[in-house]
């Protein structure tokens, strides 16, 4: 009696153990009893292709068999052309593919799991052709394809192209070695791939940017809703233990290169930055020959004019005036230099390159009329005044102080500058910059510029504000003297040039400033409005 309640109390818990573990878990064998047969490109290295060994090899070869193992499946991988693996999978005599590019059409036939890879395509094209440079010169042109690949897509949205689909992407490469096709639009690393392994790359190069950039996962039959998400499940292991990086840098490391493009992009930054750099060594000698010859001028005037007693006081002040003139230098020759710095980050940056090709023949011209004007220190050149609008010189100096703002986080506020000037534009573009740069050497960080243009009865006044540290009173009626300055590396010839710039353009300049509430800069200047035209 006792031994049956002891085989019966065995028993109920081996019932209950039974009915309580989970009813849902997906395991291989609810799936099937058999291999899971998955096909595959024959030939569409480096993803999946048959050596000359007859294996069956690739990334995505490699991404299968490591689910296979981590959910201890049995596979059968089925290598065949493309567009007998895609019919296979759709007749259901095969379970699954373990490589193709999710396209909307193709999400209507088959289900996918998450992305292995992201994919593209890319136009490739004879190196000695000239007439293909996108996508939209291949209207009217042939191209060859990959059967049922994804290219299909692409190529027949081309008005008037003639469409050659080959068997794999090796046969659509060589129809373009052939010049049967203009053009192979094939998938990027599968070219590029060819291209090396071939020793093509005197024959072949990417045009345009690459096309069609999606995901790439394997796809099962319609609905097949547990193999998928057990190759979804198998796929996320992989990635978590490093598998699949592993795998990834075997087939996509850094040996897999557009090795024209690469060239290309290097010898355009290089040319682009040796013409710079000629550009501002050949400014740097001009200017420091021209300094030197000056220097000497003056010096021998000073000993002719003046006595032996008066030497030393005149030579400091030459020094001093030296010193200025390379102050004033400094400002556009960094501009530029900065600017240089720049190009091998930024040359692939179009906004980039239309600013280098506005700012520095800008600032080099500038350049020239700083040394004209600074070396005749003594002798002004006399204004050229022309009708001008406060905004459009007001964009040229903001541009080219932008850096300087972006560094300090300065906020710059404009209001009302669509006024007019009656001044020369390039002693106003010189005024602006030398109070901006003053506004910024004050501001710490975090700061606030405000610009602000008005007509005051016959004069139009330009309101320069800062919450900058601020001058104190004792200071102020110094500020504009020659070679006066509160900075610990400044020459004090800044805003003694700009008030006289001013002052021969027949304005007048205003200064209000307290040591730590910041500073306000008032210009005042002609203003003639423009000549009305007839309508």
């Amino acid at each position: 009696m006792i031994r049956r309640r002891i085989l019966s109390v065995c028993l109920f818990v081996i019932i209950c153990l039974y009915f309580s573990s989970p009813s849902t878990a997906i395991t291989p064998q609810d799936i099937t009893e058999e291999p899971l047969k998955i096909g595959g490109d024959n030939n569409y290295p480096p993803y999946e292709f048959v050596d000359d060994n007859g294996n069956f090899r690739g990334f995505n070869v490699d991404i299968i068999r490591a689910i296979a193992i981590e959910l201890g499946l049995e596979i059968e991988l089925i290598p065949n052309s493309w567009e007998d693996t895609m019919e296979l999978l759709k007749d259901g005599e095969i379970d699954a593919v373990q490589g193709m590019t999710v396209t909307t059409e193709r999400a209507r036939i088959y289900d996918f799991t998450q992305e292995i890879v992201i994919n593209s395509q890319n136009i490739f094209v004879l190196k000695n052709s000239s007439l293909i440079h996108d996508i939209n010169d291949l209207s009217g042109k042939r191209i060859s394809i990959q059967a049922e690949d994804v290219s299909k897509e692409i190529t027949g949205r081309i008005s008037n192209a003639t469409v050659i689909q080959k068997t794999n992407q090796l046969e659509a490469l060589q129809s373009l070695l052939s010049g049967d096709v203009d053009a192979y639009v094939g998938n990027r690393l599968t070219g590029i791939y060819y291209v090396q392994a071939f020793d093509l790359t005197e024959s072949v190069k990417i045009v345009g940017e690459p096309l069609y950039s999606t995901k790439y996962a394997i796809a099962v039959k319609k609905g097949d809703n547990e193999l998928l998400a057990l190759l979804n499940s198998g796929l996320e292991s992989i990635k978590n233990n490093g598998t699949y990086d592993k795998i990834y840098k075997k087939w996509f490391g850094e040996t897999i290169l557009d090795i024209n493009q690469k060239w290309i992009d290097i010898l355009s930054m290089l040319s682009v930055a040796l013409l710079i750099s000629v550009i501002f060594i050949y400014i740097v000698n001009y200017w420091n020959k021209r300094l030197k010859e000056e220097v000497e001028v003056r010096t021998r005037e000073i000993i002719e004019l003046n006595n032996i007693a008066m030497y030393s006081d005149k030579m400091q002040a030459l020094g001093k005036l030296s010193s200025g003139i390379a102050h004033e230098l400094r400002n556009p020759l960094t501009s530029i230099n900065a600017f240089i710095d720049l190009i091998p980050l930024k040359i692939d940056d179009e906004n980039f390159r239309k600013e280098l090709m506005k700012i520095v023949p800008n600032e080099i011209k500038r350049l020239n009329d700083l040394v004209g004007s600074l070396l005749d220190y003594s002798k002004p050149k006399n204004p050229k005044p022309e009708n001008i609008i406060l905004s459009e010189v007001l964009s040229d100096v903001l541009t080219l102080l932008k850096q300087k703002f972006k560094e300090k986080k300065i906020k710059v506020i404009t209001r009302n500058t669509d006024i007019y000037l009656y001044a020369d534009k390039s002693q106003i573009k010189q005024i602006l910059i030398n109070i901006l740069l003053n506004s910024i050497d004050a501001i710490d960080k975090d700061g606030q510029i405000e610009i602000e243009g008005n007509i005051i009865n016959t004069k139009a006044s330009i309101r320069i504000k800062d919450n900058g540290s601020g001058v104190p009173q004792e200071m102020l009626s110094k500020l504009f003297d020659p070679f006066y300055t509160s900075k610990k590396t400044g020459y004090g010839i800044g805003l003694s040039m700009t008030d006289r710039l001013i002052k021969e353009n027949k304005g007048e300049i205003k200064l209000d400033s307290e040591a730590g509430e910041g500073t306000i800069v008032t210009i005042y200047m002609p203003t003639e409005l423009p000549e009305r035209k007839e309508k």
